[in-house]
């Protein structure tokens, strides 16, 4: 009894506490800068025109206070936001009962409150795909280099190996593709002699282990014969500019005046075609992915809701929405940082190492425990049944809720591979 007590005393104190800071925003937010409205007239009695609706705007603020409050209405971007937030993680299943106590304006609505993390988190969940998803491509590309090759150019000493000095193409490429591989010093091992050309020819040194692992002859490119004989042409009188100079210093025949440098290229290895497919697939699955992943979780939260409406008939179907809302918020805050680790460590080179150790295994496996304790909590909160009950029915919904999910991506999946399939 005494416990109760407790529980019950620390309830009103959170309420109070709640209700103070409410009334404190309220009051910050209702001062207008004027007395009467100034699209009709009418006597203001708080920050909105009864009469007509008007917000009481001072036109004569600093443009920095035009984008808060644009972000304050459109997203409700404001201390508002914040507190829903802490409760959110501190007090499972309460801004469920306060929505569905009709408290509505106190907090960010549940849908709202979706949809804002909703966009920020594919929004730079897909941005970091994408980069992962390219890292991963110049991997495969970058098969061909031996791993004992590249484990010796991690080595802090590989800058100090024997080197060779040559004109190849592709050097930016290859560049990136030993990053790709963890070469952290890839940018002092291909080292370009002239303003980073991109991937065009270039005179570089590099380690002759990686030279003759990698690399090439090849002829030389017709662009770059053409674009040699018309800086020739029309050099001007004068110390020539750094790509005019690079092209003059090649050695060239001297009756034909035709380029005699030996050209390489570590890409001659690589099925050019396959490349441009695998880079074409990657793209459009990235497009997909972006483009229907929201939807389907979006249509995930009245699935939900009818699993909560299942084992709580007494319930309207509204309250169990709000709950099954709240809950989407929470996964997707609590994915950000094992997405974050999966998507860094993940390396089409090694496909057996996408976890790389103990913490970031703890961190990855605890996330779907971490939902079910706090979907047990929030459902006992919620629905106010014994700890019996409730933990069958969590274990319960959660295992339905899954199977149909699973079904669903896999339909989903299905048909984004007969839709890429079609387009390529």
């Amino acid at each position: 009894m005494r416990l109760t007590e407790i529980l019950r005393q620390r309830r009103r104190r959170i309420r109070r506490h709640i209700e103070a800071v409410r009334l404190k925003r309220i009051r910050r937010h209702t001062r207008p800068g004027y007395t009467h409205c100034m699209n009709c007239g009418t006597p203001l009695k708080g920050m909105y025109c009864h009469r007509c609706g008007q917000y009481a705007l001072d036109i004569h603020q600093p443009i920095w206070k035009y984008v808060r409050q644009y972000f304050e209405n459109m997203y409700q971007f404001d201390g508002k936001i914040w507190m829903t937030l802490r409760l959110m993680f501190t007090r499972p299943g309460f801004l469920t009962n306060e929505f569905n106590e009709g408290k509505i304006n106190s907090y960010v609505h549940p849908f709202r409150l979706y949809m804002c993390i909703s966009v920020v988190f594919f929004t730079l969940f897909f941005m970091a795909a994408e980069r992962a998803t390219g890292r991963a491509l110049l991997s495969l590309a970058g098969e061909q280099i031996p791993d004992t090759v590249v484990a010796q150019l991690r080595q802090p000493q590989a800058a100090n190996l024997p080197d060779t000095t040559v004109y190849a193409y592709n050097m930016e490429t290859l560049r990136d593709v030993l990053r790709a591989r963890n070469v952290e010093q890839a940018d002092r091992l291909v080292r370009p002699h002239y303003e980073d050309r991109g991937d065009e020819l270039n005179l570089v040194s590099l380690p002759r282990l990686l030279f003759d692992s990698c690399l090439t002859r090849t002829a030389l490119h017709e662009d770059t014969q053409t674009e040699a004989d018309v800086l020739r042409r029309t050099a001007q009188l004068g110390l020539p500019d750094e790509e005019e100079r690079f092209y003059l210093n090649l050695p060239t025949d001297t009756v034909t005046g035709r380029i005699t440098a030996d050209a390489y290229d570590w890409m001659t290895r690589i099925d050019q075609t396959d490349q441009l497919h695998q880079q074409a697939t990657a793209s459009f699955v990235l497009g997909q992915l972006s483009k229907w992943t929201p939807l389907f979780l979006m249509f995930l939260l009245p699935v939900q809701a009818l699993l909560f409406k299942l084992f709580y008939r007494r319930r309207r179907y509204m309250e169990h929405f709000a709950h099954a809302t709240h809950l989407s918020s929470l996964l997707l805050v609590l994915l950000v940082v094992p997405a974050a680790i999966l998507l860094r460590n993940f390396n089409a080179e090694r496909y057996t190492s996408i976890v790389t150790n103990t913490v970031e295994d703890i961190i990855i496996f605890s996330t779907p425990l971490a939902l079910l304790a706090y979907q047990l909590v929030s459902m006992h909160t919620v629905y106010r049944e014994g700890w019996g009950k409730t933990t069958a029915k969590c274990l319960l919904t959660m295992f339905l809720f899954n199977l149909l999910a699973l079904g669903a991506a896999a339909a989903l999946i299905l048909w984004l591979t007969l839709k890429a399939m079609g387009e390529m």
